[in-house]
C-alpha cells in the first residue's frame, strides 16, 4: 500500500524538476538571444545600383595624428575633436546639425551645440545668458595640406570611446567619461549652461577604398564585408539558431511537466506527441520574438 504513494511522490518531484529545468533553459535562451541581437547587426547585401562611397584622396595615408591641446594621439587618415557647450537657444531659431536638446521652458531650450550662440540678441536675454566661447573648439587633424581635409567631410567617421584615451592630469581633473564623451559636469550633478563635452572621432580606410574602387568585383546580392566579417556573421547565425533550439527544448520540457499537473480534460493535459512539439515550437518562437523586442529597448 505504501509503494504506490512513494512512486507517485517521486513522479511528482521528477515533474517539478523537469518544469524547473525547462523554465531555466527557456530563460537562458531568452537572455542569450537578447545578447546576440544587441551585437553588431548583420550586413546588408549590396544593392543593384549602390551609391558610390566617398573615397579619400589618393595621397591619403594612415598616420599618427596628434591633438596637442588634449594630449590625444590616434592612427588614421584624419582625426577630429568635437567640442560642444551647453547653451540657451530660442526655440524658433534653427537647430544646428549635431545639436542635442536637453531641456525646454517658455520658448527657450538648453542645447549641446558646437556653434557659439549669442544670447545678447535674444528677445528675453535676462535669465538666458550664455557664457563666452570656451578655450577649446572643434578641430580637425589630418596629414594632408591645409584645406585637404574637406575631402573627408562625408567619410565614415568612428567615435573613439573615452576608455581608449588618457587625458593629461590637468584635463583629467576637469573632464570625466560619460558614454562616448568627456564631460565637464561633476559626477552626480546635472549639466549646467557653460558645461563642455568633448569626443574624438577617427577616419580609417576601408578595404574597398584602400585596394579597389567601391564595390569592385561584387555582384548584386553578395554580402558586403571581408572574409573575417563573413565568418563572424556565420557564427552569429549559428548562435541564434542554437538559442532558438534551446528555447524550444526548454518550452517542451516545461509544457511536458505542466501537462502532468494540469486538470484532466484541460487543453494542457491533452498535449502529447505532435501537439506538444508544435506548442513547444510556438512558445520558443514567441520567446525569441520577445527577446528581439527587449534587445531594441
Amino acid at each position: 500500500m505504501t509503494a504506490r504513494p512513494r512512486e507517485t511522490g517521486r513522479a511528482r518531484r521528477a515533474d517539478v524538476l523537469m518544469f524547473a529545468l525547462g523554465a531555466m533553459l527557456l530563460a537562458v535562451a531568452f537572455v542569450w538571444m537578447v545578447a546576440l541581437l544587441r551585437q553588431a547587426p548583420l550586413p546588408e547585401t549590396v544593392p543593384d545600383d549602390p551609391t558610390p562611397a566617398i573615397a579619400p584622396p589618393p595621397s591619403a595615408q594612415v598616420q599618427r595624428l596628434h591633438d596637442e591641446a588634449f594630449g590625444v594621439a590616434l592612427d588614421g587618415l584624419a582625426m577630429r575633436r568635437v567640442v560642444q557647450m551647453l547653451q540657451w537657444r530660442e526655440t524658433d531659431s534653427p537647430l544646428e546639425p549635431g545639436s542635442e536638446v536637453v531641456s525646454e521652458a517658455e520658448g527657450y531650450q538648453q542645447v549641446w551645440s558646437e556653434r557659439i550662440i549669442d544670447s545678447s540678441r535674444f528677445r528675453h536675454p535676462e535669465g538666458h545668458a550664455n557664457p563666452p566661447a570656451p578655450p577649446y573648439r572643434s578641430q580637425s587633424f589630418t596629414s594632408m595640406q591645409e584645406g585637404a581635409d574637406d575631402a573627408f567631410a562625408e567619410g565614415d567617421w568612428r567615435i573613439v570611446p573615452p576608455a581608449r584615451l588618457n587625458l593629461p592630469e590637468n584635463l583629467a581633473a576637469v573632464f570625466r567619461a560619460e558614454g562616448g564623451w568627456w564631460i565637464s559636469t561633476p559626477e552626480g550633478t546635472l549639466p549646467a549652461v557653460g558645461d563642455l563635452r568633448v569626443r574624438f572621432e577617427v577616419l580609417l580606410p576601408s578595404p574597398e577604398t584602400a585596394i579597389s574602387p567601391p564595390n569592385a568585383g561584387k555582384t548584386s546580392g553578395e554580402p558586403a564585408g571581408t572574409a573575417p566579417d563573413a565568418v563572424a556573421q556565420a557564427l552569429r547565425w549559428m548562435g541564434r539558431s542554437a538559442a532558438l533550439l534551446l528555447a524550444v527544448l526548454g518550452a517542451g520540457l516545461a509544457l511536458r511537466a505542466g501537462a502532468a499537473f494540469a486538470r484532466p480534460g484541460s487543453v494542457l493535459a491533452r498535449l502529447n506527441g505532435a501537439m506538444l512539439l508544435a506548442a513547444s515550437a510556438w512558445v520558443g518562437v514567441i520567446a525569441i520574438v520577445l527577446a528581439d523586442l527587449a534587445a531594441r529597448l
